[in-house]
């Protein structure tokens, strides 16, 4: 009897030692100074669930498995977890091949297909850009609502509306008609289905559109109002669950080659 309570004891101390994030999700090679979970590294480091990575004045590559390598920039810092990183201050480079997830300012960037590659970086104002070198990744609000889909060399920014709420809409896109629905098509390659009005007239023209969004793989906008956006007019920006979304300026690719020409690891 006492033996099996010995047994039991080791057997619960080490699932608390695992629940405690001691089990290990990845390691992390330093190109210079890097910090992991408040320390100092020089070389590499273990991660595990939940590891806060600092980088200085150079990059630092971390290696996770089935396929996920991140970059992080000079000057960063994320929170790493098994199936994704919420990062809290740089920029981080991202290559997936199963499914993983970069947070940052409440945003979620998804790989669309395998092996797809991109950089995300934090701006100022509580801004965010994405750009996809290969590949293609989807960008969704905190309430799930698909905003972007960043394709191969193109870059989108993300900025929080102040005062913005999680289910306006309203922009500028194609009005489509498929199969008994109508839709529009932003610019950041997003479809929308239209409701709670009539819009044939509307069909295969770009249209300024406003309305209430909800959630889904499968976004649906009750319009309040649409008009056929003329030619002297450029429309609204594109806001969508309170976040303004507009083309990137290209800081996530500059950053990204700036990182490749980085100080090697350290030997």
């Amino acid at each position: 009897m006492i033996d099996k309570l010995k047994v039991l004891v080791v057997v619960l101390c080490m699932l608390s030692y695992a629940e405690a994030g001691t089990v290990s999700i990845g390691t992390a090679s330093a190109r210079g100074d890097m910090r992991v979970d408040n320390n100092m590294v020089t070389d590499s480091a273990t991660l595990f669930e939940g590891s806060v990575v600092e980088t200085g004045q150079a990059s630092a590559d971390l290696h996770l498995g089935a396929g996920t390598e991140i970059t992080m920039a000079s000057s960063s810092r994320g929170t790493l977890y098994r199936d994704h990183l919420v990062l809290q201050q740089g920029a981080s480079e991202l290559s997936a091949s199963s499914p993983f997830k970069l947070e940052a300012e409440g945003l979620s960037v998804i790989p669309k297909e395998p092996n797809s590659h991109g950089v995300v970086s934090l701006g100022a104002g509580n801004t965010v850009e994405v750009a996809a070198l290969s590949g293609s990744f989807g960008v969704t609000s905190t309430n799930g609502i698909l905003l972007a889909s960043v394709r191969p060399g193109r870059a989108a920014s993300f900025a929080m509306q102040a005062g913005g709420t999680t289910t306006d809409f309203s922009g500028v896109g194609m009005v489509s008609y498929e199969n008994g629905h109508y839709y529009v098509t932003t610019s950041e390659d997003v479809k929308y289905e239209l409701t709670c009005k009539d819009f044939k007239k509307f069909v295969g023209t770009k249209a300024v559109v406003e309305g209430k969004v909800t959630e889904g793989a499968a976004p649906v906008v009750c319009v309040k109002s649409i008009e056929i956006n003329g030619y002297s007019g450029l429309g609204p920006k594109l806001i969508i669950g309170g976040v303004i979304v507009g083309g990137g300026v290209g800081v996530a690719i500059a950053i990204y080659f700036a990182t490749q020409s980085s100080t090697p690891a350290s030997q």
